[in-house]
């Protein structure tokens, strides 16, 4: 009787911890997360990022095995491989600074630092790469952390994250000109604060403000030209249209997403999403969207 009640007890505990395990599993696991079930993204891949990296702030696609990335405390680009996970290149290209945004056009890498100063590095695979800075008229009043490369019309956009320089009313979307090297002073879209897409009497942080949507990153969808506007501090995906209408916001899980700060499409419009290491080791997430 004694050795039956044992076995009892011991395939209870064994089911118990197996279902523990799988529970755990799944919670554990973004892309199998039934939580997920509601949202609309599903997390198709997981790369998890080496220590140098755990400030991961701006990401750019280079080709189907490499990402550019740059973290917000240091004046390097990583150059970081998706198939074998590591870090096969460091670009030193200027000293410790806040370095928030990342674009790459032809063998031209920009960086953006969050007072609004771009890091012009050509040719920066090459070691002969050669650097220069870029002022512009943002400050660290504005923050600056989102910069894409729009091939469309072969300018860089950049998005205001703070105070926008012209309005409480709306962040800006400026563009910059590759040939004159400066940034038009007229926003080219604008996010405007009361829109009810951003759910504003929600998101709103201090009275007075019309402060309802951090930008921490912008992307253009290869394929259909609508741009993309990440959000770290309230983990969320804004989608705006070629005209500027804002006509979709995905909201992220703060489990899977804790602090999302960099995005880049890849030519075949998949999308990737940067997360830094705010709560457990940063990362790169291949995200497919749910119509």
């Amino acid at each position: 009787m004694a050795m039956k009640e044992n076995l009892i007890s011991f395939l209870i505990i064994t089911g118990v911890l197996i279902l523990v395990g799988a529970l755990w599993f799944a919670y554990e696991n973004p892309a199998l997360n039934p939580r997920l079930d509601n949202e609309s993204y599903k997390i198709i891949r997981k790369w998890e990022m080496p220590e140098d990296l755990d400030e991961i702030s701006g990401i750019a696609y280079i080709s189907e095995d490499k990402m550019a990335c740059v973290q917000d405390e240091e004046g390097i680009i990583y150059i970081y491989n998706l198939t074998t996970d590591l870090v096969e290149k460091k670009v030193n290209f200027a000293k410790s600074g806040d370095y928030e945004g990342i674009a790459i056009v032809d063998s031209t890498a920009y960086v953006l630092e969050s007072n609004g100063r771009l890091h012009q590095v050509e040719r920066f695979m090459d070691s002969t790469f050669t650097t220069s800075e870029i002022k512009t008229f943002f400050t660290g009043k504005n923050n600056m952390e989102s910069l894409t490369f729009d091939s469309e019309k072969d300018r860089l956009l950049l998005a205001v994250k703070n105070k926008d320089p012209h309005s409480e009313a709306y962040k800006g979307i400026y563009s910059f000109d590759l040939a004159t090297e400066n940034v038009v002073k007229t926003p080219v879209f604008k996010i405007p604060m009361d829109d009810p897409i951003l759910n504003y009497k929600e998101t709103r942080t201090f009275k007075g403000n019309s402060d309802g949507f951090y930008p921490s990153e912008i992307a253009i969808h290869p394929k259909n030209g609508n741009v993309y506007i990440l959000e770290g501090k309230n983990p969320r995906l804004l989608i705006m249209d070629t005209s500027g209408k804002l006509i979709k916001l995905h909201k992220l899980n703060k489990k899977s997403f804790p602090q999302p700060e960099g995005m880049t499409f890849a030519p075949d419009g998949t999308l990737y999403i940067s997360n830094e290491g705010k709560k457990g080791m940063a990362n790169i997430f291949e995200v497919e969207l749910k119509d």
